[in-house]
């Protein structure tokens, strides 16, 4: 017969409980109150030995070093007294034994019932141990005391326990076992029958709070239940308004259940594939219906990129999204989405794109139609990026056609002006050279003009070249300051340098350009400056891997806000409205000079305080060689006389500009002169008396002079004679192509005096060593 398990009650349970914790609680308090005072007698015990000890160590200080036997016998005695004492001896400070008091052979229970102490003899000059008391005490009577109280505490502690336990369990049986029954009758009752009846008790605490809580869980299970009825007739009808809401979408609806096999369908997905009911139904396979497909021949088996259909929808991951268009055999086309369910199956939407197909061949039709437009568009642009460099270069043209009759005339006018000033025949009255100065003046600020028009629109065509190479940084400073010194001194404006005088390294740019930033920079400090002011202008190491240029002014400063036009063409920041001489495009060269040879620049001003413009100019690897000084090519410094009879041929077509020359000749010494109109004269003219020098224009009727040069190079007889390019075009390419051509020189006009004497007689000095 099989054992059954015995069930316990809540009262027992409660009643096991109840002695379980008050007998557990009543020993560990009874038993911390008896280790409490069982620890204080033992304490107390401790006390009283160590004070015996002391005191007998003391009392027998004195009859020891007297060796009184008869005290030491009697103070040993009153040891006996002691209800706890067992033994004790008294040492000598030999060792020896002098009293013995008690057992023999005596130890302790535990260490601390044992005492020594020193016998100490206070004697006149120092204390001296003259033996040792050794004392042993027993703890029996503590503990025999102990033991009774315990017998009476585990007694009234039985007592105590029966009364709480006892009247604990019949406040319990009526304050909980009572509505519990009650409550547990209500349980079954509600188990058998809908006809429910409240658990009728009275309480407000926690039992009553149950009963409360049970009730009205069972009214709510009532109301939840009628929810419940009606929640589930919902759900039929939400299922019904579904399968109808799927079967009137416009898309062909599918669902599988999680082992592949389909649930449902709308009538839009057997209208796609043709389906009767007979052909689908619940229960079929995912692959089967796909296998029917190709059977029915609704799809083709292969499609036109080689793609079996059956592998293509089978080779969706169950688990995985995917979607895929499908051709169908009669020309329409499906997109066919599907994904993974919650519960594991497969749901899908197919749609039918057949006009979205259509609407995609017609907008590949109109894109290629579009490519075909803005082919055609091309090359009109083409075409007009043609034209647009055809006007650059007639713009170009314009500007070295402009160039050379605006530089004619000027040639004359400065030319003359300066022989006027230079002759010393026929001295000038203060009043016809203040004139004279002031149109040698009013020309050379045209002359200005015209460059830095003709650079702005080099720069902004993006034709300026430069001729890279490295150079000293302090090179550049003489030649500006050399240049602008005068222009200061006009103007009581001084000039100091500082910075760096040996730099290591050179600076990597175009020498002659960034001889014009720095020259431009100074001649605006000065330009601008206040009366009897200062130009400051350093040379030294700026941020790495750079040479900084700085000019500081004591001018009247710019304003912050005006700061940003600086560099931009034409603007003078109201400048314009002063009697101060500009262009207003001198920055903008110089910014643009600056950023081509990979530099920066940029200004520092305050109203009132002045200005600092600096340009940092990249600095080369290499490092500068000082073996030698350099040569000092002034032109100051260059001979003004030239030994023997000289001949200079000039060919000019300019009536104005040959006049010019025939009377700057006159200033050299023993010099002939010679004149030809045309470049074919000119030839001629050299063939027959072989000048010592030939002054060469370019722009020539007939043979131009870079034509005439390339005759006098290829001729044995006139190959030697050193040619001067002077000519009003000045444009670049002009410039360098008579440079690649050999010219000694490449003046251009209009022309410095001095500068262009010494430039003759420099190359007639060279033609005859």
């Amino acid at each position: 017969m099989p054992e059954t398990k015995r069930t316990w009650s809540l009262r027992t349970k409660l009643l096991a409980t109840y002695l379980l914790i008050v007998g557990v609680s009543m020993v560990v308090l009874f038993t911390a109150f008896e280790y409490r005072n069982y620890h204080n007698a033992n304490k107390r015990l401790h006390e009283q030995i160590k004070q015996i000890a002391d005191f007998q160590s003391s009392t027998l200080s004195v009859p020891v070093w007297n060796f009184d036997e008869q005290s030491i016998r009697l103070a040993m005695s009153t040891l006996a007294n002691n209800p706890h004492f067992i033994s004790g001896t008294l040492l000598d400070d030999y060792g020896h034994v002098l009293e013995h008091v008690g057992e023999e052979g005596a130890e302790p229970n535990v260490p601390e019932l044992k005492v020594t102490r020193d016998i100490i003899f206070s004697g006149s000059e120092r204390d001296e141990v003259v033996g040792k008391l050794v004392l042993i005490f027993g703890d029996d009577q503590v503990q025999s005391q102990a033991l009774e109280r315990l017998i009476f505490d585990s007694f009234i502690l039985i007592l105590l326990a029966a009364s709480l336990v006892g009247g604990t369990f019949i406040a319990s049986q009526r304050l909980i076992g009572k509505p519990l029954d009650l409550l547990l009758k209500g349980i079954r009752r509600a188990k058998v029958t809908d006809d429910y009846e409240p658990v009728k008790w009275q309480s407000t605490d926690e039992v009553g709070q149950v009963i409360n809580a049970f009730n009205d869980m069972m009214s709510h299970q009532i109301e939840t239940d009628a929810a419940l009825r009606a929640a589930r007739n919902a759900a039929v009808e939400a299922e019904a308004r579904l399968k109808d809401a799927i079967e009137n979408i416009s898309e062909a609806f599918i669902l599988f259940d999680k082992q592949q096999n389909l649930v449902l369908c709308n009538t839009r997905f057997k209208d796609f594939y043709e389906y009767s009911d007979e052909d689908i139904r619940a229960g079929i396979s995912y692959n089967r219906l796909i296998e029917l497909d190709i059977e029915r021949g609704v799809v083709p088996a292969v499609d036109h990129f080689g793609r079996s259909y059956h592998d293509l929808r089978s080779a969706y991951n169950w688990d995985t999204s995917g979607s895929i268009e499908v051709a169908l055999t009669d020309g329409r086309h499906l997109l066919i989405r599907e994904r993974p369910t919650h519960a594991g199956g497969r749901v899908g939407i197919q749609t039918d794109i057949t006009e979205i197909k259509r609407a995609e061949r017609e907008l590949r039709r109109a894109r290629d139609e579009l490519e075909h437009r803005v082919e055609e568009r091309t090359h009109e642009l083409q075409a007009a990026t043609t034209e647009a460099k055809k006007a650059n270069r007639a713009k170009s043209e314009f500007l070295s056609r402009m160039s050379h009759e605006l530089r004619t005339p000027l040639n004359g006018i400065l030319g003359f002006a300066q022989l006027l000033l230079m002759d010393q025949r026929h001295p000038l009255s203060d009043k016809q050279s203040e004139y004279i100065e002031h149109v040698l003046k009013a020309g050379n600020l045209l002359l200005e003009l015209i460059n830095e028009v003709l650079d702005l629109a080099k720069i902004e065509s993006g034709r300026i070249n430069l001729s890279i190479e490295n150079i000293d940084p302090n090179n550049v400073v003489n030649e500006c300051v050399d240049m602008i010194d005068a222009y200061a001194s006009e103007q009581n404006i001084s000039i100091q340098r500082t910075g760096n005088d040996t730099p290591e390294k050179y600076v990597i740019g175009d020498f002659t350009r960034l001889k014009q930033v720095l020259s431009n920079l100074l001649s605006n400090a000065i330009k601008y400056n206040v009366a009897n002011g200062k130009v400051i202008l350093d040379s030294s190491e700026g941020p790495q891997g750079f040479w900084r240029y700085t000019v500081t002014d004591t001018g009247y400063g710019i304003e912050e806000g005006n700061q940003d036009q600086l560099f931009q063409p034409f603007n003078r920041l109201n400048a314009e409205n002063t009697d101060i001489e500009g262009t207003g495009i001198g920055l903008t060269i110089t910014k643009h000079l600056i950023e081509i040879m990979g530099g920066e620049i940029g200004v520092d001003s305050k109203l009132g305080e002045g200005s600092t413009f600096w340009v940092d100019i990249p600095l080369s690897d290499e490092t500068i060689v000082r073996d030698a000084p350099e040569l000092d090519l002034e032109i100051s410094h260059l001979p003004k006389r030239i030994d023997g009879t000289n001949s200079i041929l000039y060919v000019e077509d300019n009536p104005a500009n040959m006049r010019l020359m025939r009377e700057l000749i006159t200033q050299l010494p023993r010099t002939d002169f010679i004149e030809a109109g045309t470049a074919e004269e000119g030839l001629e003219l050299i063939k027959n008396s072989k000048p010592d020098l030939v002054l060469m224009d370019i722009n020539l009727p007939g043979m131009d002079g870079f034509e005439a040069f390339e005759v006098m190079r290829d001729d044995p007889n006139m190959c030697d004679i050193p040619v001067i390019a002077l000519t009003a075009n000045a444009m670049p390419r002009e410039v360098e192509k008579g440079r690649d051509l050999g010219f000694k020189a490449y003046l251009t006009k209009p022309i410095d005096v001095a500068s262009t004497l010494a430039e003759i007689t420099r190359v007639l000095e060279e033609s005859k060593i």
